[in-house]
C-alpha cells in the first residue's frame, strides 16, 4: 500500500494490539480510504501484491457493501471500504503512525478504535473495548 501511495488505516484487532497487547486474531483488517482516486491505487497495490482480483473491480474498492479477502484464517486480510461509526477522512487526521520492518504503518488511533469496538456491538469487539479502556487507566 505504501509503494502505491495508498490511504489506508489497519483497524480491528491489530489496532486494538497496537494501543494495547497482543491477543490472538483471525485477520488483519485493513480500511482504505474509499475515494475512487484512492481505489484505484489500492487496486495497483493489489496488483503488484498478487492477490486474486479475478472478481474484483477498482469501483469495489468505494462500494461500502464490498469487503475483499485475502487468505485464508488465521492469515486473512480483509479490506474494508468502512468502518461503523467512522468516516475516513476524520480517522486519517488523527491516525497512529508506527513501523514495521522499516516501513511506516499507519494505524487507526486510540480514541476511533475504541469508538468502532463500540459500534459494532459484537461480542469481541466489546471485550476490545474493555481492554482499550483498561490499558488507558492503567498505562504499561
Amino acid at each position: 500500500m505504501n509503494e502505491a501511495d495508498a490511504r489506508y488505516l489497519i483497524v480491528g484487532a491489530y489496532a486494538v494490539i497496537y494501543h494495547t497487547e497482543p491477543r490472538y486474531t483471525k485477520d488483519m483488517d485493513i480500511w482504505t480510504d474509499p475515494a475512487r482516486d484512492n481505489a484505484a491505487k489500492v487496486w495497483d497495490a493489489l496488483v503488484r501484491f498478487g492477490a486474486p482480483l479475478a472478481d474484483l473491480t477498482p469501483a469495489d474498492l468505494s462500494d461500502p457493501d464490498v469487503v475483499f479477502q485475502i487468505g485464508i484464517e488465521p492469515n486473512r486480510v480483509d479490506i474494508l471500504p468502512a468502518v461503523e461509526g467512522l468516516t475516513f477522512q476524520e480517522a486519517w487526521e488523527r491516525r497512529a503512525i508506527g513501523t514495521y520492518e522499516d516501513q511506516e504503518i499507519f494505524v487507526l488511533d486510540y480514541e476511533s478504535t475504541l469508538r468502532a469496538k463500540k459500534a459494532s456491538g459484537r461480542e469481541q469487539d466489546l471485550l476490545d473495548a474493555r481492554r482499550l479502556e483498561a490499558i488507558k487507566k492503567n498505562p504499561v
